[in-house]
């Protein structure tokens, strides 16, 4: 199978050419492409491609845009860092996609389901509603924090990291071991306020900010350790059922 493969991130893009150069030795791709210019001189170049692989966000623009005035009879997954609430209309078009971090599983999965099941090409209609209705998921940029009597904003760049503690939310901010009371619950931050390719939720109470990250070291049961540039009371660890995903979302 011939594939072109559309990433603007240099890891992601080598990530998936690992897992395929793995799982489907006999694939081979044709070309790589970055932006959405690369993207089109790509598909002229090789009309007859197989399979596609798609980041939607692209450095310069939604790659839906290389689709405009083609008539694409290829299958295409999709990668994106936004979740499958913003991608409901694919499920329609027989469209597969995969969120980042890349899991390797859901990966092949895909490509499995581009080999077993016929997809329909991209329509016309479809790319001009995706680009006239899609918009970039925003997340939050700051947060309203109590510490005693007295309320301060902490923007998102700010927070070290998140955790629950007696049913309370709390932020740490770089630099600080003062906790920062918050009225939102690990599960709101983690489904929908929080930027995904940033922030990480290592156990059940703990959400760290990636940027935070100063040290990564080997803990008990196959677990991991983490050092923040904020010092926490207790050890910040990795949950050892979230150890793989962990390391895939670290080398995005």
């Amino acid at each position: 199978m011939n594939i072109l493969l559309v990433e603007d991130e240099p890891l992601a893009q080598q990530r998936i050419s690992s897992i395929l150069a793995k799982n489907f030795p006999e694939w081979k791709i044709l070309d790589t492409a970055q932006s959405i210019k690369e993207f089109q001189a790509s598909l002229d170049l090789f009309p007859q491609v197989d399979l596609i692989f798609c980041d939607i966000h692209l450095a310069d623009g939604l790659s839906f845009q290389a689709f405009e005035g083609k008539k694409i009879n290829t299958p295409v997954i999709f990668i994106t860092a936004y979740d499958q609430y913003a991608l409901q209309s694919f499920d329609h078009n027989c469209i597969d996609y995969v969120l980042k971090p890349i899991e390797e599983d859901r990966l092949v999965k895909a490509c499995q389901k581009a080999i077993q099941t016929p997809l329909k090409a991209l329509s016309g209609e479809f790319v001009k509603d995706f680009l006239i209705n899609y918009s970039q998921k925003s997340y939050k940029k700051r947060f309203l924090t109590k510490t005693g009597n007295r309320f301060s904003f902490v923007t998102v760049d700010q927070v070290s990291y998140f955790y629950s503690e007696g049913g309370m939310t709390y932020l740490i901010e770089n630099g600080s071991q003062q906790r920062m009371l918050i009225d939102y619950s690990l599960n709101e931050l983690e489904s929908s306020l929080l930027d995904p390719m940033k922030f990480y939720r290592v156990n059940r109470s703990m959400i760290i900010n990636l940027d935070s990250l100063v040290e990564i070291r080997p803990y008990h049961n196959g677990r991991l350790v983490l050092g923040m540039n904020s010092k926490s009371e207790e050890a910040i660890v990795v949950a050892r059922e979230r150890v793989n995903e962990f390391k895939n979302w670290i080398n995005q």
